[in-house]
């Protein structure tokens, strides 16, 4: 959680409470009110709360996108959303030396199988936007001639029975907020003649599991790869599942030998290329955040997706 302008003056596991700082050099970003993080009331009383208007919660963060569609229609609050710096994204499990996803062109058979929006609208309820690799149209880095991969699965079936991969279901391991996902993916799935089986995230995933769904969010202004790519395919990946990527690495070593602008930036769209070219990821959508707020505050989110308050008012 990041503020301004607040002093803690209390600090514990289930609360923590913060008073505005009268000495705060910025007038027009001191806050006027008292701000308490309450680790105790759990999501779901957090947004009948919300709900209810019974004062106790002004804002929820990170719901998932069953819960935002859940949420009951009150003249006390409401969803917001934001368009943040987010992917959900699949990781191909390259792990094992016989695993037909280290073929480029089985990867690039999957993407072409999903039907992104579908899986968009029906498993996540619209919340989101479809996305070409791992940067949102209009962002640092966006490459602007590069579209998501087609949906067609006639050519995705040839390919896929070509790499061996036809006739069996394929194990998703995601979080539970993501299931919907991974069923809508199933029933994309379903016309090319392949299963999904869901494990949760939760669980200890079998060593013969497909893909991995992987939330992920961009905190820097200018530097997504460094934040976001390198976390996937880089040497010291913390979520690759797979060899070392001699050719991203040359990549990345080449964007961190091109300082200026606007040099660096086309190394960064040459990296999105890059992982697109070589289907790299099964390729999703770019996730709204979701919040319940109350209708008494004016709450600003950050597309950083961290818990800031700098802009957020109460009403009155």
């Amino acid at each position: 959680m990041l503020t301004e302008g607040v002093s803690l003056i209390e600090s514990r596991s289930d609360r923590v409470v913060m008073e505005p700082n009268e000495t705060y050099w910025n007038p027009a970003r001191k806050p006027t009110v008292r701000i308490v993080y309450d680790n105790v009331i759990g999501k779901d009383e957090g947004i009948k709360s919300v709900a209810a208007g019974d004062g106790r919660v002004d804002v929820v963060f990170d719901l998932t996108p069953a819960e935002a569609h859940a949420f009951p229609a009150s003249e006390h609050g409401r969803i917001q959303t934001k368009k943040a710096k987010t992917i959900l994204t699949g990781v191909f499990n390259e792990n094992r030396p016989d695993s037909p996803w280290r073929n480029p062109e089985a990867r690039k058979a999957l993407n072409l199988a999903i039907d992104r929006q579908f899986v968009l609208d029906h498993g996540a309820h619209g919340y989101g936007t479809v996305i070409p690799a791992f940067i949102q149209p209009g962002r640092y880095g966006a490459d602007p001639g590069m579209t998501p991969f087609p949906h067609d699965p006639e050519a995705a079936k040839r390919a896929l029975e070509a790499a061996g991969v036809s006739g069996r279901d394929l194990v998703f391991v995601a979080s539970p907020a993501w299931k919907g996902v991974v069923e809508a993916i199933g029933q994309c799935l379903s016309k090319v003649g392949l299963g999904v089986r869901f494990v949760s995230a939760k669980e200890e995933p079998p060593e013969e599991f497909d893909v991995k769904l992987e939330w992920y969010f961009d905190w820097t202004p200018q530097y997504p790869v460094a934040c976001v790519h390198r976390e996937f395919f880089g040497k010291d990946a913390t979520l690759r599942q797979g060899p070392e990527d001699p050719e991203f690495d040359a990549l990345y070593d080449k964007l961190l030998h091109t300082p200026l602008e606007p040099q660096t930036e086309e190394v960064v769209r040459e990296v999105e290329r890059y992982l697109q070219d070589k289907a790299k990821a099964l390729f999703l959508y770019s996730p709204f955040t979701l919040f319940a707020v109350s209708n008494r505050v004016d709450f600003t989110p950050y597309d950083t997706c961290m818990s800031e308050l700098a802009e957020t008012r109460i009403k009155g």
